[in-house]
């Protein structure tokens, strides 16, 4: 058996970053394009507990997908032999030692403490906020923060450390365009914070105890073996992914294209725009721009970049004659559901989207090809310039299309 690392393009990136098998974020994916689900076929309750089976999907032609007389619209170059370079990681004890620490800051409890509250405590407080100079926008509720996240700003955190339980604190903030709640956007805000609590997050000691409460393995020796493997794994999958994109990269600067079809570039449109309103909770264009500091230019850049590499791929699925069966969708989607907790095909296809997931597939038809032909560079990466965090962690700084190029890696066996 083979493993195949399909990179996917649409809403499955938000959904499986943090994911690791059999546990999952619930996202807000983009609504899928076509009806695919009857409600017959729909879970019920009694079935959650039961693996998907693919008999509960509809019935799909994959090809059909593919963009009809692709060649003309793209003239392909050279495909073989691309030079790209690929990072090859040395995973060190000290990568080990940073997994662990993360790990045991995941299994870290709420302890409330009677101090004055630090960076990294929670602090539960009653916020009262009113727009300065604007009396009717005054709101108060109970809420909680961590500080040093700036879930609020930098600012508001910084004149809550060091207060104590029953503190009542007065202050104002001034936020920007990014402000956490949009009435709030490029106005100072006049805050009114009494503090009700103070916790600290309390990690569990390294040890024989944790181990054998908190994870599945033996002994200490045992789980950071188990570490190794898995940082290895996530490395390897991260340099392959990396090299993945350098390729297709490649294959569209060494091909012409010619224009395309108004229904590709549509459907791409839609595609990015979703992607980036799964973060939001929106479908608007003007406040997906807005809230990333878009213009259209730079979607259009995007939109393209997808149309083009959607090009590519059905010209060389066509030219190679590279087929996917309903059979070999049906058993992708329903392993893949099943991996990654989802109670059924069918909802991993509704939130991912068929399209999407058809795409990948034929992606990686053509990664794969690229990558056998290639003249491939294995270079090392240096360990200080390694960033874990990136690797096993979501950075909620990222914009859709720096994710769209993180590793994500869904197993495919044949």
């Amino acid at each position: 058996m083979s493993k195949k690392y399909l990179l996917f393009l649409s809403g499955i990136i938000a959904a499986v970053t943090l994911s690791g098998c059999g546990q999952k974020e619930e996202p807000e994916a983009p609504a899928s394009t076509e009806s695919s689900v009857s409600g017959e076929n729909a879970a019920t309750e009694n079935e959650t507990e039961t693996p998907a089976t693919a008999e509960a999907l509809a019935s799909i032609t994959p090809s059909e997908y593919l963009v009809k007389n692709a060649s003309d619209y793209v003239t392909l170059g050279n495909l073989e032999n691309l030079e790209v370079t690929q990072y090859v990681y040395d995973i060190t004890d000290e990568l080990i030692q940073e997994r662990i620490q993360s790990d045991l800051a995941d299994a870290s409890e709420e302890v409330e403490v009677d101090r004055a509250a630090a960076e990294g405590d929670v602090v539960y407080a009653d916020v009262t906020s009113t727009i300065h100079g604007e009396p009717d926008t005054t709101s108060t509720e109970s809420t909680y923060v961590t500080l040093g996240d700036a879930e609020y700003s930098e600012d508001f955190d910084n004149q809550i450390i060091g207060a104590k339980v029953n503190d009542l604190l007065t202050f104002t903030c001034s936020f920007d365009n990014d402000a956490v709640i949009d009435e709030w956007a490029n106005k100072a805000v006049d805050f009114e914070v009494k503090i009700t609590s103070v916790c600290e997050m309390q990690a569990p000691e390294y040890n024989d105890a944790y181990i054998k409460e908190f994870t599945d393995y033996a002994s200490m020796k045992e789980y950071e073996e188990a570490m190794r493997e898995l940082l290895t794994e996530e490395y390897e999958e991260s340099g392959y992914s990396d090299t993945i994109e350098a390729l297709f990269q490649a294959a569209i600067d060494a091909s012409t294209f010619s224009g395309y079809p108004d229904e590709l570039y549509e459907a791409c449109k839609e595609e990015v725009l979703s992607l980036y309103g799964s973060f939001l909770g929106t479908t608007d264009e003007q406040e997906i721009y807005e809230a990333f500091d878009l213009s259209p230019d730079d979607v259009e850049t995007e939109v393209l970049s997808m149309v083009n590499r959607r090009l590519i791929v059905s010209a060389v699925c066509t030219d190679q004659k590279f087929e996917i069966t309903e059979e070999d969708y049906n058993a992708f989607v329903t392993e893949n559901a099943e991996a990654f907790g989802y109670e059924s095909a069918i909802q991993f296809e509704e939130e991912n989207t068929r399209s999407s997931l058809v795409w990948s597939l034929y992606e990686n038809e053509v990664a794969s090809m690229l990558y056998d032909s290639a003249k491939i560079t294995p270079v090392p990466y240096e360990e200080e310039d390694i960033d874990t965090d990136e690797t096993y962690a979501e950075d909620e700084t990222n914009t859709p299309e720096e994710t769209e190029n993180e590793t994500i890696s869904i197993e495919e066996t044949e």
